[in-house]
């Protein structure tokens, strides 16, 4: 064989397998650009500041785990055209992302400037408040409690009463040209997820609903954490034993007061922690049906009228 006919199938060769390599590397890109870098779903916020190099963007990206490779990453910017369109200012990802939502995000003319921060135990009064403090319209949210469609929207729950319990304590970045509605609704969604995290399930039922109002009482009652269980512990116990609650934080309305009403009030009192509703969900069992806080916070418990009485003298006397 010549030369020249070697040379060529060794050309023909080499041809062959660089195209074979750039098919390859086109498959790889591709499905990259439609692969979520994770199979979880979880929020992460990421501020882009003005004048920000695309690089530097780029390995914030991959550092927080929104993509999974910065180089293939950086030429997508710069493939798409789209690098110089980035806009500055907090960005919203969610770990599921695929390169090309991450890249969506990043281009958005929508940049989350308000924070909005919901306490555990806040009452829709509070929220509303907080609401008001950030710019927003709270009363707003006020009337939308008073809409019964909105409110079986928003929470997802056919007999819900209002939103109370629905909005999720937590810290929210919103933009400024959001809605009330957007953001009650963001709240709710908030509470839909760790409900779904806490049960396992989606669907919401009446029973649930009833866990939910104890838990809004755990959330109000108890002082710590750990004692959380065992007053969701007693408020059953009481139940069970057809007594009134009598629980000091109800006092707030007639409507809701369990020392003139016997069982559980008609709707949550607040809008309860993750713990709450876990305490809820998953009681301690006991034997106590009363309990005290006592002036430094800590909770002491008893199985009897008389044992509670000679607490109360003790501790709060």
């Amino acid at each position: 064989m010549s030369f020249i006919k070697k040379l060529f199938i060794a050309n023909i060769i080499l041809f062959l397998f660089v195209l074979a390599f750039v098919v390859f590397t086109i498959f790889k890109f591709e499905s990259f650009l439609n692969t979520k870098a994770s199979n979880k779903h979880k929020q992460v916020y990421i501020e882009i500041a003005k004048n920000q190099t695309v690089p530097s963007i780029v390995d914030t990206l991959k550092e927080k785990g929104i993509i999974t490779r910065s180089d293939w990453f950086y030429y997508y910017l710069r493939l798409s055209g789209q690098a110089r369109q980035i806009k500055a200012g907090l960005h919203l990802f969610y770990t599921d992302y695929t390169p090309k939502q991450v890249l969506n995000e990043l281009v958005s003319p929508k940049v989350y400037t308000a924070k909005i921060t919901v306490i555990a135990g806040y009452n829709i009064k509070r929220v509303a408040d907080v609401l008001s403090k950030a710019g927003f319209d709270g009363d707003r949210l006020l009337k939308l409690n008073d809409n019964e469609s909105f409110v079986k929207r928003c929470s997802g729950f056919d007999k819900a009463k209002s939103l109370e319990g629905f909005l999720y304590p937590d810290t929210y970045f919103v933009s400024k040209d959001d809605k009330v509605e957007s953001i009650a609704l963001l709240m709710c969604k908030q509470f839909k997820d760790k409900f779904k995290k806490l049960t396992g399930r989606s669907d919401f039922k009446e029973d649930d609903y009833k866990r939910l109002i104890v838990a809004s009482i755990v959330q109000k009652e108890a002082t710590d954490k750990k004692d959380m269980r065992l007053v969701a512990g007693v408020i059953y116990n009481r139940l069970k034993k057809g007594m009134y609650l009598q629980m000091d934080s109800t006092r707030f309305d007639e409507k809701f007061n369990t020392y003139l009403h016997k069982g559980l009030p008609p709707e949550p009192i607040c809008n309860p922690s993750y713990d709450a509703l876990a305490a809820a969900y998953e009681p301690q069992k006991t034997d106590y049906l009363y309990f005290i806080s006592k002036k430094d916070g800590s909770m002491i418990f008893s199985k009897t009228l008389k044992e509670h009485n000679r607490n109360i003298r003790k501790y709060l006397k």
